[in-house]
C-alpha cells in the first residue's frame, strides 16, 4: 500500500484545516483589500481643496488672470487668433504679453505658472481659452523635458486647486497625478476639510476672483505692492494684462547665493515628457489649433555657462530629440538671452528689464514662428557660444526701454566719458569740469533718483563716477569694471570712469 498522499487528499486536508473562523477572516481581508483603495480614493475625493502643501499663490494669480482675459475674450470676434503661451515661472516673470500683443498686432494671453507643475496641469488651466486656429506657444522651462513622472508639486496642485481642470487631461495621464498623492498629507488634507465642516471656515485658502480683483485695485490705486502681506510672486505685481510688472532688483537676502546659480539646459527628453507633448499636440490640433515649442529665458550666469560650446551642445541635443517626435523647437535660442543683471532671484526669473528683452526676442519670432525651426542640423557649438558673447555685448550699452535708475546713469556715464575723452585727444588736458549733458533722460521707473555724477580732474587725470548703494549689485553683475574701487570699501558705492591715475581718488 503506497505511503504517497494523492494531490487530492491534500486539499481535502487543508478544506478540513480551514475552520469556519478563519475562512469568514480571509473573505474579511479579501474586502478589506478590495475596499480600502476606495474607501482612501473617497477621502481624497472629499478633501479635495483644502490640500494644505499647496502654494496658493498660484491659485490666486490663475484665478486674476483668468478674470481678465475672460474680459478680453467676451470683446473679440469668435474667428480671431490668440497666441496662448503657456509655461512656467520662466513664462508668468519673463514675458510681456501685453507689449508682444502690441507687436504682432495679435490677442496673446500668458498661462506662466510655475516649473514644478507637469505639462498636463499647465496645458490644462489654459485649456479653456484654446479655441480653432489659435496657436498655443510653450517656453517650457528644461526641467519639463527631463522630467522622468510627476512631481510632488503637481499632485498637490492639483488636489488644492487645478482639480477642476482634470477633464482636460486624458484619463491616461490623470491616473498617475492621482497616484502621485501623498497618505499622509491625504489625511492632513481630510482633518483639514473636517474641521472646516465643524468651524463653518474654509479648509483652503480659496479667494473668489470679484475679492481678487477688488485688492488687486486698490493695490494698484495705491502705487503697486506693498506691506508685508505681499511679495513679488504673488498677484500684486500683476499688470492688468497678467503679466508681472517686476521693477525689482535682487533682494538683498539673494545677493549672494544668485551668484552661484548655473544656467540650466537639458540634452533629453524623457518618455515621460514625450508623451505629454504628443498627447496634447494631437488634442489641441483636433480643435484645430496648434501647439510650438520655443525656447524658455536663457539668462547669463556669473560663470559664464552659456559661453562655452558644451553649453550649445546640450541644446543642440535636445532640439534633436524634441525634433524626433515631430515636435521642433521654434525660434533662435540666441534671441532667448537675457543679460545677468536683469536677473532677479533664480535661473529663470528676470525682472521687467530683463522681460523686456526676453519679450522683444519672442515678438520678433511670432509672426512666422511656424516655419522659423531652429536649424539644428547645421548649427556648430562653437559658432553659438561667439554669437552668445555677442549677444551679450551688444546688450551692455543698456536698451530701450530704461527701466532703471542705473541704466540711465550708465548711458549718461558712457556718454560724459567719450566727451571727456574727446576734449582731451584735442588739448591734451582733462577738462577742469563736466561738458553739459541732459540730466533728465527719462526711465519707466516713476522713484527713480535724478542723475547727480561726480567728477574730479587735475587736467592730467579725471574720476568720474555715480554714486548708488543700491544700485551696485546689478551694476557689479554687468558692468564689474565700472564699480569704483576705493568708495567700495566702506558702506557706500560708485560706479563710473577713471584714468589709471586717478583710481584710488
Amino acid at each position: 500500500m503506497s505511503s504517497s498522499i494523492s494531490a487530492s487528499e491534500e486539499k481535502a486536508r487543508i478544506r478540513f484545516g480551514l475552520t469556519s473562523g478563519a475562512r469568514r477572516s480571509i473573505i474579511a481581508m479579501s474586502v478589506a483589500a478590495v475596499m480600502a483603495p476606495l474607501v482612501y480614493a473617497l477621502l481624497v475625493l472629499f478633501q479635495l481643496g483644502s490640500w494644505n502643501g499647496a502654494q496658493w499663490w498660484l491659485n490666486d494669480i490663475l484665478t486674476l488672470r483668468r478674470a481678465f482675459y475672460a474680459e478680453l475674450l467676451h470683446n473679440l470676434p469668435a474667428e480671431q487668433r490668440k497666441t496662448i503661451i503657456v509655461g512656467g515661472s520662466a513664462t508668468l516673470f519673463g514675458v510681456d504679453s501685453g507689449a508682444i500683443e502690441r507687436t504682432t498686432g495679435e490677442p496673446t494671453l500668458n498661462f506662466g505658472l510655475h516649473a514644478g507643475l507637469d505639462i498636463d496641469l499647465l496645458l490644462a488651466q489654459a485649456s479653456d481659452f484654446i479655441d480653432a486656429n489659435d496657436r498655443v506657444v510653450l517656453p517650457l522651462e528644461f526641467d519639463h523635458y527631463s522630467r522622468p513622472s510627476v512631481t510632488d508639486l503637481s499632485a498637490e496642485s492639483f488636489l488644492a486647486f487645478l482639480y477642476p481642470f482634470a477633464g482636460a487631461i486624458p484619463v491616461s495621464r490623470l491616473v498617475p497625478i492621482a497616484l502621485a498623492t501623498q497618505p499622509a498629507s491625504a489625511m492632513q488634507g481630510v482633518a483639514d476639510h473636517l474641521g472646516a465642516l465643524v468651524t463653518g471656515h474654509p479648509a483652503g485658502k480659496w479667494r473668489s476672483a470679484a475679492a481678487l480683483l477688488e485688492d488687486w485695485r486698490q493695490i494698484q490705486a495705491a502705487g503697486g505692492a506693498a506691506g508685508p502681506e505681499h511679495n513679488p510672486y504673488d498677484y500684486s505685481t500683476m499688470n492688468a494684462h497678467g503679466d508681472k510688472a517686476l521693477i525689482l532688483e535682487t533682494p538683498a537676502s539673494d545677493q549672494h547665493s544668485v551668484g552661484t546659480l548655473i544656467t540650466p539646459s537639458s540634452a533629453a527628453l524623457t518618455p515621460y515628457a514625450a508623451e505629454a507633448l504628443t498627447s496634447w499636440k494631437q488634442t489641441l490640433a483636433n480643435r484645430g489649433a496648434g501647439m510650438l515649442l520655443t525656447w524658455p529665458v536663457i539668462i547669463e550666469d556669473d560663470s559664464g555657462t552659456i559661453f562655452q560650446a558644451g553649453y550649445w551642445a546640450s541644446l543642440i541635443a535636445l532640439a534633436r530629440a524634441a525634433d524626433a517626435i515631430g515636435m521642433p523647437l521654434h525660434c533662435d535660442p540666441i534671441n532667448a538671452i537675457v543679460p545677468v543683471q536683469y536677473r532677479y532671484d533664480t535661473v529663470y526669473h528676470t525682472n521687467a528689464k530683463g522681460q523686456a528683452i526676453y519679450s522683444a526676442g519672442l515678438a520678433a519670432c511670432l509672426p512666422g514662428i511656424e516655419t522659423n525651426v531652429f536649424d539644428w542640423k547645421n548649427a556648430n557649438p562653437n559658432e553659438m557660444a561667439a554669437r552668445a558673447k555677442a549677444r551679450i555685448a551688444a546688450l551692455k550699452q543698456p536698451p530701450d526701454p530704461l527701466v532703471f535708475g542705473y541704466e540711465r546713469n550708465i548711458r549718461q556715464l558712457g556718454a560724459l566719458h567719450d566727451a571727456i575723452e574727446a576734449e582731451h585727444a584735442i588739448s591734451g588736458r582733462y577738462p577742469a569740469a563736466l561738458p553739459p549733458f541732459d540730466p533728465d533722460v527719462s526711465v519707466v521707473e516713476v522713484d527713480t533718483a535724478p542723475f547727480q555724477p561726480v567728477y574730479r580732474s587735475d587736467g592730467q587725470n579725471y574720476k568720474l563716477v555715480s554714486p548708488g548703494s543700491d544700485e551696485c549689485f546689478a551694476v557689479s553683475e554687468g558692468w564689474p569694471e565700472l564699480i569704483d574701487p576705493i568708495q567700495t570699501k566702506g558702506e557706500a558705492c560708485a560706479y563710473g570712469y577713471w584714468t589709471a591715475g586717478a583710481a584710488n581718488w
